[in-house]
């Protein structure tokens, strides 16, 4: 392609002769010989756009992306570069981006318009710099923005309309107060001014009004403008303060009255609340029972009662729902749910669910198998089936239970596969959850949870993972039980709590095993997970995470666990029983929603040990830890090119984790020993560090997500597969893990995730 450069002394034409000679040009036929700049005259109905830009002549105020947003004349991105680059193949059409010179005068106008509703009174647009490549028949469209100086709010008043005093005055004593705090505190009535932020400033009054009893307050605003300078006067009319006469139900048909308005934070005679009306439209979404579920306050006289009007359309009472997924840990994942949403009437829930965590294919295939596939991890699968009832009223409109009877069979990847039992499952579990959730605020809830289980795993032949049935209860392959409360909590301030930008929430959770009732596992678990958003631009955010947790076992639990010096075999028998059974009540880092880098609970202490399922015999089993304290920093930025759905990421990501006085390192005869006789394993006390970035893509149900991370700090087995370790360690000649090749490829993983990362 010929440079595009315009000669100094080439003449810039107006927006009207370029605009006559672009359509004199477009008319035309062929295009003349190319030349160093051809005259934009020069277009036909075959060029086409190939680059979009701009070239601001004072200060930019706006990213081009939003810019881009405005006009209609569009570009080639890297989707459709990509798309065009493969036309040669079959079924693949190349996308063409037509050039056309009405639709970028248009575009002009509307970028001035753009302005002008943006606080920018005499913005300048133009397009002298666009150039043409008759090589090509491409033109490059550059638009040249001047945005001239902005219109900036000096004073605003807050005044009643009728007799344009001070609005606190037309207010009760008990709100002037609060008024005065909100008009100050909350209110942005500073910078520039602009269409947008006179509408704003209206709707804020006007629900701060409605949220306390207003509900027919009136707002408007009249604008004063002195060259650069406006002057702002609210005019605000309360009206009458009003109490609930009446609450409509429109639409519902067998749903009765009673199930929705219990469902209502406010009853009649209540000050009436806007707030109030809009929690009780999402608690009636929460019941699962409505598709559609609107408020509003009909027309109605103008006076101190006022009637509130929900219309609702009920949805499918019965309904089936599944799932398939796949997880690199536990493979093909099948779910299927059978429900009914008034089961005997009063808005219960009763579902019925099966899961399947295949862990199909056993030996995926080894593309990637390095930093993608679940090579060196052990495998893990469960099938469960469930019955839920759910309550959504006990006692009040914010607390609900349920109770959940369930059974299930698992290979339990701490445990040696037991080729005895269908697909080598090592641990069956049937048992009882029981649920309380207060729902105090929108998505912040506590909820207490009792969970009573009885479960049995099952050794291998020859394993020393347990000992024999005939021991008493509570050890071995004897069947043990479970009683486990669990306390969880989701609190903070941040703008939407399913997918924040601003704010933080915190998430503490407190674990109770075996104090009240018998139980194989006694312990106290406390855990938190403090997340801040915080946006640093428009475009650009920065979110991180804290997490602690520290696990205290007590009674028969920590005696276990803490062998003394010179342990016996007993002692040592009863502490793997132990660790087992604790090797859910661990903690673990690792995945792509904690230290990015390593696979789901790989990063840290772990020991070598053979598997039957695996194709290379060998797997890495992780040690677990005692306490843990991790933190995670994220930037997200716009991705150029590609639209305002996708993101990329940079990120840092780091743990520590510690087995403190237990004793978790497996001992011989679970873990695999090297020629000197020591344990193939790391140390269960480690400091973690990942390290990488990725691509973000919204969609309806979230963010898809794919990063890739690099291990600042693996210890000696991350960077050996588990196949190479024991080959060397178990062949005919042993050789100790420093002798074993280290790839540099294993600091390297791509994870794969669904959401935000935290």
């Amino acid at each position: 392609m010929l440079p595009h450069s315009f000669a100094p002394n080439r003449p810039v034409c107006s927006p009207g002769l370029l605009l006559a000679a672009l359509l004199t040009g477009f008319v035309g036929g062929a295009p003349p010989k190319a030349a160093a700049q051809a005259p934009l005259w020069a277009a036909n109905s075959n060029t086409t756009v190939q680059e979009v830009s701009y070239r601001f002549m004072d200060q930019q105020t706006f990213e081009t992306s939003r810019l881009q947003e405005q006009i209609a004349t569009a570009a080639p991105g890297v989707l459709a570069h990509l798309r065009n680059l493969f036309a040669f193949l079959p079924g693949v059409q190349r996308h063409r981006f037509p050039f056309d010179p009405v639709t970028l005068q248009k575009d002009v106008v509307r970028l001035r318009q753009f302005y002008r509703q943006n606080g920018f009174p005499t913005p300048e647009v133009d397009y002298p710099a666009t150039q043409l490549d008759t090589s090509s028949n491409q033109i490059h469209v550059i638009f040249t923005i001047r945005e001239g100086p902005s219109i900036q709010i000096r004073n605003t008043q807050f005044l009643t309309t009728g007799d344009t005093t001070a609005i606190e005055t037309a207010l009760p004593d008990d709100l002037r107060d609060a008024w005065t705090r909100y008009r100050d505190e909350t209110l942005q009535t500073e910078g520039r001014y602009t269409d947008f932020k006179r509408t704003q400033i209206e709707d804020q009054i006007q629900s701060w009004l409605r949220s306390r009893g207003y509900a027919f307050a009136e707002v408007r605003t009249a604008v004063d403008t002195i060259q650069y300078a406006a002057d702002l006067t609210v005019f605000a009319d309360p009206g009458p303060r009003g109490v609930v006469s009446e609450i409509r139900i429109e639409g519902n048909e067998s749903i009765n009255d009673p199930i929705i308005l219990r469902e209502l934070p406010f009853s009649v005679d209540d000050r009436f609340s806007a707030d109030a009306v809009r929690e009780g439209q999402r608690k009636l979404f929460n019941l699962d029972l409505f598709r559609v579920a609107l408020a509003d306050v009909p027309n109605q006289p103008r006076d101190s009662t006022v009637a509130v009007r929900y219309r609702v359309r009920e949805t499918e009472i019965r309904a089936y729902s599944g799932q398939v997924g796949y997880d690199t840990r536990s493979g093909a994942r099948l779910e299927g749910s059978w429900r009914h949403r008034n089961f005997l009437g009063n808005a219960r829930t009763f579902i019925v669910n099966l899961t399947a965590e295949t862990g199909l294919p056993e030996n995926p295939p080894t593309f990637f198998s390095n930093f993608l596939t679940r090579s060196s991890q052990a495998l893990s699968r469960r099938f469960r089936a469930s019955v839920t009832l759910r309550q959504p009223y006990l006692f009040s409109e914010a607390l609900s239970g349920s109770v959940a009877p369930f059974v299930q069979e698992r290979l339990n990847p701490t445990l040696a596969p037991n080729p005895n039992r269908f697909l080598n499952l090592n641990e069956r579990q049937y048992g009882l959850n029981s649920t309380l959730v207060y729902d105090f605020l929108p998505y912040r809830t506590l909820s207490l949870q009792h969970s009573v289980s009885r479960t049995r795993q099952f050794s291998a032949p020859g394993s020393r993972d347990s000992a024999r049935a005939e021991a008493p209860l509570g050890t071995g392959d004897a069947p043990f039980n479970k009683s486990i409360f669990t306390v969880n909590g989701t609190f903070g301030d941040a703008d939407d709590f399913i997918s924040p930008t601003k704010g933080y929430i915190v998430r503490p959770t407190i674990q109770l095993g075996g104090y009240f009732f018998e139980s194989g596992v006694e312990f106290v678990k406390l855990s938190g997970e403090l997340s801040g958003y915080l946006p640093l631009s428009e475009y650009v955010e920065v979110a991180g995470r804290v997490f602690a947790g520290t696990l205290r076992p007590f009674g028969e639990s920590r005696s276990n666990l803490t062998l003394p010096g010179s342990p016996s075999d007993e002692e040592l028998q009863q502490s793997r029983v132990y660790q087992n059974r604790f090797s859910d009540y661990l903690f673990y880092a690792g995945g792509g929603s904690d230290v990015r880098g390593w696979a789901s609970r790989l990063a840290g202490g772990k020991v070598l040990r053979e598997s039957s399922v695996r194709r290379e015999g060998f797997v890495y089993r992780p040690i677990g830890a005692r306490a843990k304290i991790g933190a995670s920093v994220e930037a997200r930025f716009p991705l150029p090119g590609l639209g305002s759905d996708w993101r990329t990421a940079a990120f840092v990501d780091g743990a520590y984790l510690t087995a403190g006085s237990l004793d978790l390192t497996p001992p011989s005869g679970v873990a695999l020993t090297d020629p000197s006789g020591k344990r193939v394993s790391t140390a269960p006390s480690q400091f973690l560090v990942g390290a990488g970035a990725g691509l973000r893509y919204q969609t309806p149900f979230g963010f898809l997500r794919i990063d890739l991370a690099h291990k600042l700090t693996p210890d000696a087995l991350d960077l050996r597969t588990a196949k190479d370790v024991g080959a060397a360690v178990q062949g005919d000649t042993p050789r100790p893990v420093s002798d074993v090749d280290t790839r540099f490829i294993r600091r390297f993983r791509i994870h794969f995730g669904i959401g935000r990362s935290f």
